[in-house]
């Protein structure tokens, strides 16, 4: 077993930083106008690169993989399950003794996990990219053992249980469909059976979470902004709730007030949706391109990953280093904690009162104290941060349409002073004595 390794990188001094900024600004000054303009169309950042990490409250990190992502957490035995992007294992941590039970490679990315904390069957979904194939694993909770598999659509596989049902849920995005497969007789046992049913609910389906107690699924759709909400019973569609751009697995439920939190991360906010009515009844603002959440029902608190990268973004990778605490009754942030670098899943243990956070570009998972005591920034840095960034993106499309305007200028100036001479060319010249402009053409002798 290897044990949970209280350590914690710090970052550069804030001495070498604000040198590297002064030499950095020099270098701006002297460059030339055009690559000035060039820069700014690559995106600023805004959020820290360092992490200065006190002892409290956070209480260890681990590392047993590569780029840590999708986490979940069995709320009887209190077994963490981590996925990892490099390579696809799955790691199974005990929270009570600090040791990692056991790890299991099922591909070359594992893009989520979940876990029944009944039978404790834990479901992953993992990529081999060589063999071109997706799969739906089941593992035994407490040894890692592999019982099932099935192929699901290659893809972001994200994974919803129905415990009662004994449904798993698999939404790709890139299909466009969200796979029900029902376990016959359950998936307690080590021989399991079952039935796959294609459903569309969306163009790209991705985050997806189940109410167990009222046999509901919901179901967000990354391009059409919407949450469909799914009668189980028959898979029909029951309402289709507009929410805010791009959002993301994991959703997440409270299974005591039956609210569902949805991470939406380019209008970095988290939409709070009353499962009763249907309706979103809280826009909460977050610090920018959010992505992993998770919900303590012991204290009503909601933890945010703030990744601060936009979702499948081309240009430059900014890292986000932070977690954005909520109250889970008035929806006030609360303010934000420093946790390292890229912070993306998120899992919470209610009875051990502790959260994880998988640091994606650390390679690491957090192990952090749900104190009422713990030490977080004001909210305020979140809403000027915000405002800084939409800011930028506002200059950014200025620059983009002022070098445009720019560009059609002088190829409108260009073709202008050009024309004369093409029209010059193309005009017959008069020469003295009424001489033809063109020479005339003899017949060779015979």
């Amino acid at each position: 077993m290897e044990p949970f390794l209280c350590e914690y990188s710090i970052g550069k001094s804030s001495r070498t930083v604000s040198s590297e900024r002064n030499r950095s600004m020099n270098m701006r000054i002297k460059i030339p106008a055009v690559l000035a303009l060039l820069f700014a169309l690559n995106g600023f950042s805004l959020l820290p690169q360092t992490a200065d990490a006190a002892t409290f409250p956070i209480l260890g990190t681990l590392h047993a993989g590569n780029r840590p992502e999708a986490m979940a957490v069995d709320t009887q035995t209190h077994m963490l399950y981590i996925a990892y992007e490099s390579p696809g294992q799955v790691v199974g941590f005990n929270g009570l003794s600090g040791l990692v039970s056991w790890h299991n490679t099922l591909g070359d990315v594992a893009t989520d996990v979940q876990v029944d904390s009944e039978t404790h069957r834990v479901f992953v979904a993992a990529i081999t990219y060589q063999q071109r194939k997706s799969v739906l694993a089941v593992l035994d909770g407490a040894t890692g053992t592999l019982i099932y598999t099935v192929p699901i659509p290659t893809g972001d596989d994200a994974i919803a249980l129905d415990t009662q049902r004994h449904i798993v849920y698999v939404s790709n995005p890139d299909a466009g469909n969200v796979t029900a497969f029902t376990f016959a007789g359950g998936w307690a046992g080590n021989t399991l059976q079952t039935q796959a049913t294609q459903l569309h609910f969306g163009p790209h389906p991705q985050g997806i979470v189940v109410n167990s107690n009222t046999a509901r699924l919901y179901v967000a759709d990354t391009s059409t902004h919407v949450v469909t909400v799914v009668d189980e019973t028959n898979n029909k569609t029951l309402a289709t709730i507009p929410v805010g751009e791009t959002p993301l697995q994991p959703l997440q439920i409270n299974q005591k007030t039956g609210n569902i939190y949805v991470v939406c991360s380019t209008s970095q906010e988290v939409d709070v949706i009353d499962g009763k009515t249907n309706r979103v009844i809280q826009r909460i603002p977050v610090s920018p391109y959010p992505e992993g959440l998770a919900v303590n029902t012991a204290t009503g608190r909601i933890y945010v990953a703030d990744e601060g990268d936009r979702e499948n973004s081309q240009g430059p990778h900014d890292s986000g280093m932070t977690i954005t605490v909520i109250n889970g009754q008035s929806f006030a942030p609360l303010g934000t904690l420093q946790v390292g670098q890229a912070p993306d899943g998120v899992a919470a243990d209610p009875a051990l009162h502790r959260i994880y956070v998988a640091t994606e570009n650390s390679n690491a998972v957090v192990e952090i104290s749900d104190s009422t005591d713990m030490p977080l920034q004001g909210v305020a840095p979140i809403n000027e941060v915000q405002a800084a960034h939409a800011a930028i993106q506002l200059l950014q499309a200025a620059i983009v349409v002022t070098f445009l305007l720019m560009l059609a200028t002088f190829v409108g100036a260009t073709l202008g002073a050009l024309s004369p001479r093409w029209r010059a060319r193309g005009s017959p010249q008069k020469l003295p004595d009424g001489e033809p402009s063109r020479p005339q053409q003899h017949s060779l002798p015979q």
